[in-house]
């Protein structure tokens, strides 16, 4: 698997702003895995995602109901793991139903179904940097049409922080 985007977020307001910009290039039925050690900024970076798509109000994470359902341009299951115990558990919730639906499918800890993901998921995983406040955040796919869209994602984002420099 190739990473097809990196980014460096220097706050918590670069992870949501990124989720946001990552929304725009997300399409019906799309798979997005979030991976990372507990406070990386999964949870934070679902939430700049529903935001980009529209979702407005209070957005808690759903670890203690695992799929929670938004509507935003598109519908959206927010899906947490964190407190899946065994792989049982996926049918006991109709976890598959949610994931292989039409909606956007965001999955915190993602890790713990990755033989169920499709190849077309976007995996994303968040890792924590030397410096407290900073992360490293790497996406990828298998999908040649995803692969496309993230391509896009990353012009968007190159064009942005040109933008931004050219205003100094």
């Amino acid at each position: 698997m190739v990473h097809l985007i990196e980014f460096v977020s220097r706050c918590e307001h670069d992870t949501l702003r990124f989720g946001c910009q990552l929304a725009g290039h997300l399409s019906s039925g799309d798979i997005v895995a979030l991976k990372g050690v507990l406070g990386s900024g999964k949870s934070v970076l679902a939430r700049g995602i529903m935001r980009g798509l529209g979702v407005s109000g209070a957005i808690p994470s759903p670890s203690f109901i695992m799929v929670a359902n938004y509507k935003g341009r598109l519908p959206i299951n927010h899906i947490d793991l964190y407190r899946m115990e065994a792989p049982e558990d996926i049918e006991t919730i109709g976890l598959e139903d949610a994931i292989f639906s039409e909606a956007i499918s965001i999955i915190e800890w993602a890790d713990k179904i990755e033989y169920l993901l499709p190849a077309r998921t976007i995996r994303v995983s968040i890792s924590p940097c030397k410096d407290i406040d900073m992360r490293l955040i790497t996406i990828e796919s298998l999908d040649a049409n995803v692969k496309s869209r993230l391509t896009s994602l990353a012009i968007d984002i190159l064009r942005e922080k040109v933008d931004a420099n050219s205003r100094c």
